[in-house]
């Protein structure tokens, strides 16, 4: 995976020439769907179409779901889509991780206000307790607004061509949009570039400050917080991110001493912090 993901970016572009950076990420990348070959042969020897687990996870859905055809997705979509969850879901992952461990090391009121919030959390978590809580989620968007794991993602119009502005776009053109422009906008942002979790508290909370306060919603994913796209295409694992990214902090941050080295900033293979950290167990 890592051969894979470290050939993205290479002075040789797409030519595979053997043994190099390119040609041994494809070579890795083969591999890779290998492996997913047999696994995807495994579930259906396993789960026929009735199953519970083929009616209820992801990969059942992908590979028995029709459409208004009655076709399903081939062999190879339904390989390219499980590497791409992959691929989306774990580095993404990742690089978000570091990245609010990088800013709230840097910001050691905001690391305060964290611990202070989840240390009243229930037992077990409760889910709505989580996905509301005000300091964890300004953290966690504004972690985001200012090191958007995905920097860029591209669009095409299928259907129809396209107008706007007097500029008229044919059908099938592509629109590339970058997620990092759209997300340092100083007319929405004061001091784009900068962390300042108060920008996505509640008005009402005790350190909320109006200087940095934004009228931008995070949670609607529009044109001025474009993180996990939007519209219909919107990234599939949305909730599941932020539960993951919650659920991480909330547990981290109430149970241990957490000490952030070595921060590094990081372009590739996602946008984001690589760092260093050192857990001690409260005693609590």
């Amino acid at each position: 995976y890592k051969q894979w993901i470290g050939g993205f970016v290479t002075f040789t572009g797409t030519l595979r020439v053997s043994g190099w950076k390119f040609d041994t990420a494809m070579k890795a990348r083969d591999r890779i769907m290998d492996s997913i070959d047999m696994l995807v042969k495994k579930f259906i020897a396993e789960n026929p179409e009735e199953s519970d687990r083929a009616k209820k996870t992801v990969i059942g859905r992908m590979i028995y779901s029709k459409d208004e055809n009655a076709e399903g997705l081939s062999s190879e979509e339904i390989k390219d889509n499980l590497l791409n969850l992959i691929f989306a879901g774990h580095d993404t992952t990742y690089s978000s991780i570091n990245t609010v461990l990088h800013h709230v090391s840097q910001n050691p009121h905001v690391q305060a206000a964290l611990v202070e919030e989840v240390s009243n959390f229930k037992e077990p978590l409760d889910l709505e307790e989580i996905k509301n809580a005000p300091v964890l989620n300004a953290i966690m968007h504004e972690s985001w607004r200012v090191d958007p794991p995905v920097g860029f993602a591209f669009r095409k119009s299928v259907k129809h061509s396209l107008e706007y502005n007097s500029f008229l776009f044919p059908k099938g053109c592509v629109f590339a949009y970058n997620i990092g422009l759209a997300a340092h906008q100083e007319r929405l942002y004061t001091s784009p570039k900068s962390f300042h979790m108060e920008r996505f508290l509640p008005c009402d909370h005790p350190l909320a400050e109006s200087r940095w306060k934004s009228t931008i919603d995070p949670n609607q994913g529009r044109a001025d917080y474009p993180i996990f796209g939007g519209g219909t295409h919107v990234c599939l694992g949305k909730h599941f991110a932020k539960l993951e990214l919650r659920i991480i902090m909330a547990r981290m941050f109430k149970y241990y001493n957490v000490e952030v080295r070595n921060n590094k900033k990081v372009y590739m293979p996602v946008n984001g912090w690589s760092v260093d950290f050192h857990l001690t167990k409260k005693t609590l």
